[in-house]
C-alpha cells in the first residue's frame, strides 16, 4: 500500500470535457509539511489521474510515506526442508544429543531435526528415512485439521499436522511432540508404500481397493509400532507409553504380549503380524479407512471420461502384495495372511451402513451406461435412443 492521505476530490460534471481529467490535492493542514532554511512552509502534494475510457487510474506520487519494500511471497508452495539435509548432519546421534536438540527447539527446523534424529535411532526407522532421502523426499509443518500426515507426491513433501499450535507451544507438549513423531513414522512408511510399487487402482474392482487401503492403514500401524518398540529399546520409553494410551494402544498392548510369550517373535515379524490383525477389530478405523478408499474411487469416476472403462476387475497377484507390504529389510511379514485377507469376512465385512450405501452407488455407476446423463443398462439401448450422442462418443 503506498502513502495514505485525507484528501477532497472536487466535484465534476460529466458532460464538460475539461472534468473527465482532475487533479486533487491534500488539505495544507493534512499534507505532509516540511520547512525550507528560511523557516516557510513545504507542502508536497499527490496527484493521481483519471481516464474514463478505460477505467483505469495511473498513480503518481512525488512523495511516498511508505517507503518499504517487501518480497512477494509465493503462497502456492509449501515451506519444507529436505530430509537429506536433516540427515546429513543428525547421522550418528545417541540418544543423549537427540534430547539436547529437544531442548533447544526454537522453530520448526529444530523440530524436524529432532525427530529425524529420533527415528533414526530405530534400526527400521532409519530403513525408512533413508528411502524417503533416496526419492528426495521434503519435510513440512502444516495445519491439517484432522489428519496427521499428508504427502505431496507431485512436489514429494511430507506434511506433519502441527494442530494450530505455535512452535513455543508446540515443544512444551510431551503428547503433540510425541503425536508429531508417531505420524512422522507413519509418512515414512507411507513414503516407501508409494515409492515401493506402482498399483493402478483402476485395474482393479472398488472392493479391491477398500481391501488395499485397509492393508495399508493396518501396516502403517504396525511398523509405527515397531519403530516405537525399537527406540523404547534404545532407551527412549516416553513414546511407546503415547501409543498405550492412544486408540491403537489395543494394537499395542497385543504387541507386547506375544513378545513376552515369544521373544522372537520380533525378529520373525509374528508379532508385527498380530498387531496388524488387531487393527482389523476396530470397526472405526476401518470405517475411516473405506471412507478414504472410497472417495478414491469417487475421484477415479468423476476424472474418467464418460466413453471410457475404468475400475477393470483384475485379481491382485499374491506376489505383488508381498513385495507392496515387506518390511525395510526384506521380510514378508503377511504373506501368511494374503489369501486369509482377500476372502475372510473378518478382514473384508463392511459394517458401516453409510460407507456401504457409498460403495453400492459407486457399483451401480458402473454397471450403467450414461448418455446423456441418462443412465442405461444396455450400451445397444443408449445407442438407438441417443443415436447421435452415441456416434459423437465414438
Amino acid at each position: 500500500m503506498m502513502g495514505q492521505s485525507s484528501s477532497k476530490i472536487k466535484l465534476f460534471n460529466l458532460d464538460q470535457e475539461h472534468d473527465l481529467g482532475l487533479e486533487y490535492m491534500s488539505e495544507p493542514e493534512n499534507s505532509d509539511i516540511e520547512h525550507d532554511v528560511n523557516g516557510n512552509e513545504i507542502s508536497k502534494t499527490f496527484t493521481q489521474n483519471y481516464d474514463l475510457t478505460d477505467n483505469v487510474s495511473s498513480y503518481d506520487a512525488s512523495y511516498d510515506l511508505l517507503c518499504d519494500t517487501k518480497k512477494v511471497i509465493d503462497c502456492t508452495l509449501i515451506p519444507s526442508i529436505a530430509l537429506e539435509e536433516i540427515t546429513k548432519d543428525v547421522r550418528g546421534f545417541e540418544l543423549d544429543e537427540v534430547l539436547d536438540l529437544q531442548k533447544n527447539i526454537l522453530d520448526y527446523d529444530d523440530a524436524a531435526y529432532w525427530v529425524a534424529a529420533l527415528v533414526n535411532l530405530s534400526p527400521t526407522g532409519a530403513l525408512l528415512l533413508k528411502n524417503a532421502v533416496h526419492f528426495d523426499w521434503h519435510m513440512s509443518f502444516e495445519d491439517l485439521e484432522n489428519l496427521g500426515w499428508s504427502l505431496n507426491t507431485e512436489h514429494y513433501i511430507a506434511s506433519i499436522n502441527k494442530a494450530q499450535l505455535d512452535i513455543k507451544s508446540l515443544s512444551r507438549s510431551p503428547f503433540f511432540m510425541n503425536t508429531i513423531v508417531c505420524d512422522f513414522i507413519r509418512a515414512l512408511r507411507d513414503v516407501w508404500l508409494e515409492e515401493k510399487a506402482e498399483i493402478d487402482y483402476q485395474d482393479y474392482h472398488p472392493e479391491t481397493i477398500l481391501k488395499m487401503e485397509r492393508m495399508r492403514a493396518a501396516d502403517i500401524e504396525a511398523l509405527t509400532l515397531q519403530v516405537a518398540w525399537e527406540l523404547r529399546s534404545a532407551g527412549y520409553s516416553v513414546l511407546w507409553r503415547h501409543i498405550l494410551g492412544s486408540d491403537k494402544g489395543d494394537m499395542a498392548m497385543l504387541f507386547t504380549r506375544f513378545l513376552e510369550h515369544d521373544p522372537a517373535s520380533l525378529f520373525d515379524g509374528s508379532a508385527l503380524l498380530v498387531a496388524f490383525k488387531q487393527w482389523y477389530a476396530d470397526e472405526d478405523r476401518i470405517s475411516t479407512s473405506d471412507r478414504i478408499a472410497l472417495e478414491i474411487c469417487d475421484d477415479i469416476l468423476f476424472s474418467a471420461a464418460e466413453d471410457k472403462r475404468i475400475f477393470a476387475n483384475k485379481p491382485l497377484p499374491k506376489e505383488l502384495l508381498e513385495e507392496f507390504f515387506a518390511l525395510p529389510e526384506g521380510r514378508l511379514y503377511i504373506a501368511p495372511v494374503l489369501s486369509e485377507i482377500m476372502k475372510n469376512p473378518y478382514f473384508s465385512s463392511m459394517q458401516n451402513p453409510i460407507n456401504e450405501a457409498h460403495l453400492y452407488h459407486i457399483i451401480r455407476d458402473l454397471e450403467v451406461c450414461y448418455v446423456g446423463n441418462v443412465p442405461f443398462r444396455d450400451p445397444q439401448l443408449a445407442d438407438k435412443i441417443f443415436p447421435d450422442y452415441t456416434k459423437i462418443l465414438k
